[in-house]
This record gives structure tokens, sequence and C-alpha cells, in this order.
């Protein structure tokens, strides 16, 4: 294969991913191109590769499941080898996972970026503010007293009155939802066009990016290094290699590709922990009717425990037939009843219960070969997940929403598909981390502005704030 590419780019992006288009959206009000290397193929690359198998038995969603081979070729391109005991997801083609998101934006953000600097917080909350207002996404934000983001929406009244009652343990509020809106009433769900308006990498580039000047590159990077002051990338589709070299390199690649790069690129061969927030699913039996008419029906209620060294949160979402065909397609013996649980999918609430980042028990490690494991401890977890799930049935229970009947599924370590904190925003000299500028200490012209910044301890679907911080690197980067 060749690897002849003697051209030399000022910058470029690794990723389409929703951080990486939000980048570029950010970085082009003032610069005029650039380009990015985002791979698409259609067919896997490698049908002889049997080594994680187990992770493609069972997929989160039918959309998905249309895409096998992009889920396949995710793992095989990163040469990644996952344990039995783990469920990574990752999908190799145009925005990534981004594709697949529950479009559930969290509000609280203070927490999870107060130990950056003064002037860093005010931007990523300017930004984080500036996305939800100029998408016209659902939901309320209150960033101060003169900006004040509220666009609100129906959800069901049994729901909206839960909202309203005090209790010393939770605090109760609608999601932001990520639908791109025009509306400025109050916003019916049903009367929303799902497929055009998620806020999805496809959608964004459609509205924000389609004629502007971006080169996409066909290609996923097999691995990074320095030659002298430039930084090379050694590429790879399913026809040739190809060296890309340029000034500066952003990587939006999600985090644990993001991760395997740079531990690769600084010859690290130590464990790394990855943050994430271990899930547990959960079936509600309803006292009243809570339908849908969504085909993609995202949370409408968070339940948040006010407990500040142990923090929480439970989802509430009215049952839809995207749920209920993934529940049968996870537990077979329920086909001959699909009829009966469609016919009661309106009676059923589902919830993910999502924990604090301290329980995390996932971490990559690559090898001298360049291969990347990727394994848990076996940290008990499970149990905490039954416990803070009793919580809130109970809490449920005594507000008279449910029937003392539910069902839980813990769908794997890692299942929750929130990987973030790998090469943190910090002021230490280690070279795993990056300053506030996002620029890795080991080397100022490799820039990340995906999920491995970060760690998410009270906000647990941080997509929003990611992209947020995304667009302020953009607009600061030179």
């Amino acid at each position: 294969m060749s690897t002849k590419n003697k051209k030399n780019y000022k910058i470029i992006v690794v990723g389409s991913g929703l951080p990486s288009l939000n980048f570029i959206d950010s970085f082009l009000k003032k610069n005029k191109k650039i380009d990015v290397i985002s791979p698409d193929f259609r067919e896997e690359l490698d049908k002889s590769n049997s080594f994680n198998n187990h992770l493609f038995k069972i997929l989160p969603t039918p959309e998905i499941k249309k895409r096998i081979e992009k889920v396949k070729n995710y793992f095989i391109s990163n040469n990644l080898q996952v344990d039995e005991n783990c469920k990574i997801l990752g999908s190799l083609e145009f925005g990534g996972l981004s594709n697949y998101w529950g479009l559930q934006i969290d509000k609280d953000i203070s927490d999870d970026i107060k130990h950056l600097k003064k002037s860093t917080i005010k931007s990523i909350k300017h930004h984080f503010y500036n996305l939800l207002k100029s998408s016209g996404f659902i939901g309320e934000f209150i960033l101060s007293k003169k900006l004040r983001f509220k666009h609100d929406y129906e959800i069901p009244e049994k729901l909206e009155d839960l909202i309203k009652r005090k209790d010393k343990n939770y605090s109760l509020s609608k999601s932001i939802l990520a639908f791109f809106t025009n509306s400025k009433k109050k916003v019916k769900l049903g009367e929303i066009k799902e497929n055009k308006s998620k806020f999805i990498s496809s959608n964004f580039f459609k509205k924000s990016l389609k004629n502007k000047n971006v080169k996409f590159h066909n290609y996923y990077v097999e691995k990074i290094f320095k030659e002298e002051k430039k930084i090379v990338l050694l590429c790879k589709n399913n026809k040739e290699r190809k060296k890309f070299i340029a000034d500066k390199v952003v990587l939006g690649c999600g985090t644990i590709v993001t991760t395997k790069l740079i531990l690769d690129f600084l010859k690290i061969n130590k464990e790394v922990k990855i943050k994430h927030h271990p899930r547990l699913l959960s079936a509600f039996l309803s006292r009243k009717k809570i339908s849908s008419t969504m085909d993609f029906t995202p949370s409408l209620l968070q339940i948040k425990n006010k407990k500040k060294n142990d923090r929480y949160i439970a989802d509430i979402r009215p049952g839809n037939s995207i749920i209920t065909d993934a529940i049968i397609d996870l537990y077979k013996f329920l086909l001959p009843l699909k009829f009966l649980i469609n016919h009661i999918k309106e009676y059923l609430i589902f919830s993910n219960i999502l924990l604090d980042s301290k329980y995390s028990d996932l971490y990559i490690k690559v090898d001298k070969n360049s291969v990347t494991k990727i394994y848990s401890k076996n940290q008990p977890i499970y149990s905490e997940l039954k416990k803070k799930n009793k919580n809130v049935f109970r809490f449920l229970l005594k507000n008279k929403i449910i029937y003392p009947i539910y069902k839980t599924s813990f769908p794997g370590t890692g299942a929750e598909y929130h990987y973030f904190g790998t090469i943190p925003i910090n002021s230490s000299k280690n070279k795993l981390s990056v300053n506030e500028n996002c620029q890795l200490k080991a080397n100022p012209n490799i820039y990340i502005v995906d999920g491995s910044v970060f760690d998410f301890k009270v906000n647990k679907y941080p997509l929003a704030l990611i992209v947020a911080n995304a667009r302020r690197i953009g607009n600061n980067i030179k």
C-alpha cells in the first residue's frame, strides 16, 4: 500500500461526530477551510476477525443493527480487543455514535467544570447557552438573571404534577431535548418531525456545514507520530495507506479511539481508567396510561438524588416500539408475548439509572504490538445499581405513579456508552492530560475536543457540554 503524501496541511480534524463538527463550525467563522479525516466504508473490513463476536449478539437499537458492518469495522480498524465482561460500542461511519445518542441534555454543568479557570468556565457556559438557544432545543436552562433559556414542551399530566411535588431526597425536572425547532410556542412532542430535527451529525452538517469549505478524506487513523515540528497521521482505508502531515491536529474521534491514539503516540503501556456511568435498565408498571406518539421517545423526566457525595440519576420515559423490540431481542422467551407487550406498552414506564463515575470499572491498555485491550475488574457495581433503583422504585410508588411491580436488567459494564475522563483538563505536568485550551501537555499541536478531557460526576448526559467545549476550542484556536 502506498503511503506517499507530500502535502502539508495547516490543521486536520479527526472524526465527524457532533464535537468535531461543532468545532469545525466554530472554527470556520474566522477561517476559510478545513480538512477532516472521517471513514465511511460500506463493506466489512475483515470478515475473518472474530475476537469481539460477543459484542454483536445484542445491539441496543434497530438502527445500529442495520449497520452491523459499521460497528464491526470500528473494532477491526482500531485493533480493539474487548473482554466478554464488557459491553462497548462504536461505529465507523460519518457521525459515529453521535447518530444514535438519546438526545437528552443535562443542565447541571457547573460542578463538573468548577476546577477550571473563571474565564474558561464563563466561556463554556456561554457556548452551552448559545448552543441551546441557536438550535431551538426544548427545555430550560438558567445561565444568569438576564440569560435564561426556556422553550417548554408538553409531557403527560401525571409526570408534570410529579415535578411540582417537593421531596427531601430528590429533585425533579424536565430533560432538555436536542431537537431542532423553530416554534416559539410550547412544543407538542408528537408534532416534531423526528428524523429531520434530531441533533445528530447528518442533520447538523446539512444545517450548518453543507455549503462551507470542508473537505472529507475517507480514511481511518492507524497511528499518529511526531516528525520534526509536524504531526504525521498514518491513515488507511480498504484500498490504500496514506500519510497526512499537519501543523495542528484536532482529535474528536470519541474517548476510546482518542485515548488509544494518544497512548500509542506517547508510548504509554500502562492501563488507564475509562470513566463512565454504570447503568441499570428498569421497567415499571404505570397506574395510568402514559402514551407517546413519537417513534423514538426520549427521557421526559430526570430524577436526581440530592446526596452530593454519591450523585445518581434516573430518567423516565414512556414505552414505545423501539424499546419493547429491544427488550424482546434481549429476552427471546418473550417473543410469543410480543403482541401483549405492545398492547400494554402505554402502561410501561422505562428508566435508566446512572451512577456517579466513581463506580467506573473500565480500563484501556495499548500493548507493544499496538493492540488495544479494554476490560473491567468486576467491581461490585450491580449491587449498587440495584440499591439505587430500589430507592427510585419506592419514590415512584409513594407518589402513586406505579404499581408495586418492576423488572431490571443490567446490560453490562460500559453499556451506557458514555466514555470520558482519560486525558483530563488539569494544571498538572502529567503528559496524559491537556491544558485549558485542550492542548496535549506533551505536544501543544495536538488538541482534544471529545469527552476524554472531562470527568462527569454530576452531569450524566454530557454530550451537549462536550459540544459546547468543542465550540469554545474552535473559536479560540489560531
